[in-house]
């Protein structure tokens, strides 16, 4: 078995609950769902020449169908459906609770189901992108006020200094994201590992808060040519996806090291974590969060920025024992030292 999907209707046929299970095997939300035939939204189940619901309603009896065909993309798929009645305090049948079951999947409803999902998130993040740009002028502008107000304050200046620059370099790196390219200027010869060391400090508070502890492991990795902005992001997105993905008492280890693979050398940053793990159908996707507090975007975000350096993003997951995220970037192709 594959797994199990269930929803309800009422008498009418219509769907009172749809759970999150079948919502992700269907790629149909319980909100698009809710209040519709579920012969709309669902192969209709027959028994006997007749409607299995209605049937069960009627008969007040729980019906198990063995090996039911439903139709897919591509042929149909054996399935074992439970459709049960059940009763109110009266005796009266006034939903009926449908399981489906089916030993495999149809790969190319899931495939198709997917490559959906990737759509709706390009959509997303660059409405997200363009909503960054306004407060980010707002934001932009209070600093150039203070700064002027606030001229002799040594130290403030300092601060909105700061502010300036990384305000500017997140305007930059929108703009770059919203034209869906990552341009070669701003590259520099970038040492990985001191990159990292500035991220294990402000990362620290964050892992801190949450009582979950922090490994790094330094390697000996040659430097390499990238923009250092933007593969800062990159990391970052899959540290904090791992501190956020762990309860009190989890851990998070980061390590750098050279490897060689298909004739290639590459620098690899490995981040894994104790969290609860991805479900292995989302994780070609990228866009499963790992908790709700997440809607995927980091995963996908770092893919992007590794394909343009020609690198890779291998993700290994096994629930519930944890993740392990590795970014790979060739050495020779981005101009690197060995």
């Amino acid at each position: 078995m594959k797994g199990s999907y269930t929803f309800f209707t009422d008498k009418k046929l219509t769907v009172t609950a749809w759970g999150e299970d079948i919502a992700d095997f269907t790629g149909k939300s319980a909100s698009s769902v809710l209040g519709k035939k579920y012969f709309e939204v669902f192969p209709r189940i027959f028994v006997d020449g007749k409607d299995a619901l209605l049937t069960a309603f009627k008969g007040k009896k729980q019906l198990a169908l063995k090996g039911y065909s439903v139709i897919c993309f591509k042929g149909h798929v054996q399935a074992d459906i439970k459709v049960s009645p059940l009763k109110a305090a009266g005796g009266n049948v006034e939903k009926v609770k449908v399981v489906f079951s089916p030993d495999s999947t149809c790969a190319m409803a899931k495939k198709l189901l997917s490559l959906q999902r990737c759509i709706d998130m390009g959509r997303i993040t660059s409405t997200l992108a363009h909503g960054v740009r306004n407060p980010l002028n707002a934001l932009k502008g209070a600093v150039v006020y203070i700064s002027a107000k606030y001229a002799g304050e040594k130290t403030l200046l300092e601060f909105t200094k700061i502010m300036e620059d990384e305000i500017a370099r997140l305007d930059n790196f929108v703009s770059q994201f919203l034209s869906a390219s990552v341009p070669d200027i701003g590259r520099s010869l970038v040492d990985i590992n001191t990159l990292l060391r500035r991220i294990e400090v402000f990362t620290s508070f964050q892992a801190q808060a949450g009582n979950v502890r922090s490994i790094y492991e330094y390697g000996d990795i040659p430097p390499i040519v990238i923009n250092a902005f933007h593969f800062e992001q990159a990391i970052l997105n899959v540290i904090n996806n791992a501190i956020d993905s762990m309860r009190s008492g989890g851990q998070v280890k980061v390590k750098t090291y050279a490897a060689a693979h298909l004739g290639e050398d590459f620098v690899v940053i490995e981040v894994s974590d104790t969290g609860p793990g991805i479900d292995k159908s989302k994780i070609h996707c990228l866009s499963a969060p790992s908790n709700s507090k997440g809607k995927g975007f980091g995963l996908l975000i770092t893919r992007e920025i590794l394909q343009h350096y020609d690198g890779h993003l291998e993700i290994k997951s096994k629930r519930p024992k944890g993740t392990t995220v590795k970014l790979l970037l060739p050495v020779n192709k981005i101009g690197g030292k060995k």
